[in-house]
């Protein structure tokens, strides 16, 4: 490849260090096992709390459900069927 001729007018290529390349990857690879620890972390807080919560509000519906059966009035009715004109 002629450099007075770049494929890519405007671009510029310089070559990486092998030092660089190393502290990149390894700061990639940081940030990524830092994230796992994180979203680990978060899911141990959340995922019982989501549980907990659930159960709480079931009780509570059952608890509702129940008072809303002994205090319901019962309606009598009658049915009529009425058959439509052809």
């Amino acid at each position: 490849m002629d450099p007075r001729y770049p494929p890519h007018p405007g671009i510029r290529l310089i070559r990486m260090p092998r030092w660089a390349a190393a502290l990149v990857l390894i700061a990639a690879v940081s940030l990524g096992l830092l994230l796992i620890v994180l979203a680990a972390g978060l899911a141990l807080i959340l995922i019982p709390a989501a549980i907990i919560t659930g159960m709480i509000l079931r009780w509570r519906l059952r608890r509702r459900m129940a008072q809303a059966r002994r205090a319901g009035e019962i309606i009598d009715v009658e049915y009529r069927i009425i058959e439509r004109e052809q």
